[in-house]
């Protein structure tokens, strides 16, 4: 997974610290000369501290001991650290009985930070068995609780109890550390992006990036399938994709894609994997949707059997679930026509299409009532030329809207050939009806201005923003995705330019009078090219 910019990247050092431990997961430490005299080691050896002044340049060589009732659990910081640490000399203990010397174990020195943030020297923080232990580092707790107040409940966005992101990862992230640097590293680019002026930010959340990419590459290759990872690479994979285009997205989470694979995972592997995989679902949708190019995933692999199992009661997870598997399989229906289809592909491209549609319309009756609109207001002039529906809260917004996106994408690929295709969608009755979902879909982030919801909206707006005729609709979209992009930190400045290009290529020119000519939108064109897709349309 490339960094946020590479050579910035490079030219960034993490946080500097007097003499203390340097980089764990490398094995270096400051030296013994350089603690002993309060002095920061640049950890190589001999140091260059040690070469200037003469010295002979050593390791530290202290060992600590920590009560074996503090044993940290298998798969965390401490018990890792230890594992990969040995200690010279036989260590030996005096005391009045064998009992005591029993309750202790030997300990690196270098396992006494856990921070990656401070500059100050912190005492050891072993974990309880079965508890976790609270971050003590000042700069590590403010971008920990940052994740939980923004970044978790984002992912948590389409669960329910007991909303894993929010709750069981920073949890985790106690006693793992490759979790805690996930967390802070989102945590802090989104800080950084919404408080752009100050650049420290901005080397913050490189840094903790940096040490996370690091971990992970060396879990990746030492662990076996565990969701805690799982996790992680779906929180670097948001860090990395918060800031790119669209058109990357796909390369971050290749990565993501492979690791599932090799472990099996799916939609209904319980507990945090089958969390992370829906959440992987989304992410991958969305990273296709303006591309116009299949998903790393077919739908039909996310669950056994390739049907999703419908409860006899929906519950509101379930249902939105399922929103997220119907568009799946839309948008691969969509990515997989092809250009060109003779009669008999014609006709069962045309029976595929109107299952599609009747699972849409099923699902879209079959809603919980906690999924009805609060509120329905007219109009309100240019700065709102949408009708407004608002609805209990971000995740019922959200599942709203992708289920329009699903409807719209479906209207759009109405089956027919493509030279005919021009001609089809220019007719006034799909136009009117793709306009209406396009309408739906800008107005839900209008009204609905939660930062949930906006975080997953950009390119569902990119999709809708350009079937949109109208000047004063067009503008309400430009100006929701800016506000988008200042309140959560994702980048939208590439959706913008992409509707302006559309919106530009859309006039019609007609004769109006003896030397002049009227433009007129062309409806069908503006849906054409959505259907061509980055992928197909010409540069």
């Amino acid at each position: 997974m490339p960094p946020f910019r590479e050579s910035l990247s490079k030219q960034v050092r993490g946080p500097s610290s007097r003499s203390k431990l340097g980089d764990a997961d490398v094995g270096y430490q400051a030296c013994e000369q350089c603690r002993k005299s309060h002095l920061k080691c640049d950890q190589s050896r001999p140091c260059a501290l040690c070469k200037r002044r003469g010295l002979e340049c050593s390791p530290h060589q202290e060992v600590i001991f920590t009560a074996l009732e503090f044993k940290a659990p298998a798969g965390c910081l401490l018990e890792e650290s230890v594992s990969s640490k040995t200690v010279e000399g036989p260590a030996t203990f005096v005391d009045e009985t064998q009992e005591v010397s029993d309750l202790y174990q030997v300990i690196g020195a270098s396992d006494e930070t856990w921070g990656v943030s401070s500059d100050q020297h912190l005492s050891p923080r072993p974990a309880l068995s079965g508890h976790a232990t609270p971050i003590t580092d000042p700069t590590d707790a403010f971008f920990l609780w940052r994740y939980v107040d923004f970044i978790g409940p984002r992912f948590d966005m389409f669960d329910d109890a007991p909303r894993y992101f929010s709750t069981v990862v920073p949890q985790l992230a106690l006693n793992d550390k490759l979790v805690l640097l996930a967390c802070v590293a989102v945590a802090a680019r989104q800080y950084f992006l919404v408080n752009e002026q100050q650049q420290h930010n901005h080397e913050q959340a490189l840094t903790y990036y940096n040490a996370a990419i690091h971990l992970l590459s060396k879990r990746l290759q030492d662990s076996g399938p565990d969701p805690a990872i799982f996790a992680s690479c779906l929180l670097i994979a948001h860090c990395e994709m918060v800031e790119s285009k669209a058109a990357d997205w796909g390369l971050h989470l290749k990565g993501t894609g492979d690791l599932l694979k090799m472990h099996g995972w799916h939609g209904t592997s319980g507990g945090l994997a089958q969390a992370s995989f829906w959440i992987y679902c989304r992410m991958i949708i969305l990273a296709s949707l303006c591309a116009g190019k299949p998903v790393a995933l077919e739908p039909k692999e996310w669950i056994p059997g390739g049907v999703f199992p419908d409860p006899t009661s929906w519950t509101l997870e379930a249902w939105q679930k399922k929103i997220v598997f119907l568009l799946g399989m839309v948008h691969d229906f969509w990515s997989r026509t092809p250009d060109h289809i003779d009669e008999h592909a014609v006709q069962l491209h045309a029976a595929r299409w109107k299952d599609l549609e009747a699972e849409l319309v099923r699902h879209q009756s079959e809603a919980p009532a906690v999924c009805s609109p609060l509120s329905i207001l007219p109009p309100s002039g240019e700065d709102n030329p949408f009708q407004s529906v608002r609805y209990l809260n971000g995740s019922v917004s959200a599942a709203w809207q992708m289920l329009h996106t699903a409807f719209l994408i479906l209207t759009i690929c109405t089956p027919c050939s493509r030279a005919s295709r021009l001609s089809v969608l220019s007719s006034p009755d799909l136009t009117h009806r793709a306009q209406t979902y396009a309408r739906q879909i800008v107005a839900n982030s209008l009204a609905n201005q939660f930062s949930i919801a906006w975080a997953n909206a950009v390119q569902l707006l990119t999709i809708a923003g350009q079937c949109l005729a109208v000047e004063p609709e067009r503008n309400a979209c430009v100006r929701i995705l800016q506000e988008i992009q200042q309140q959560t930190g994702w980048n939208t400045r590439a959706s913008v330019d992409r509707l302006g290009t559309a919106w530009k290529n859309s006039w019609r020119y007609e004769p109006g009078g003896r030397h002049s000519t009227v433009r007129h939108v062309d409806a069908g064109k503006l849906l054409y090219h959505v259907w061509l897709g980055e992928e197909r349309s010409p540069s």
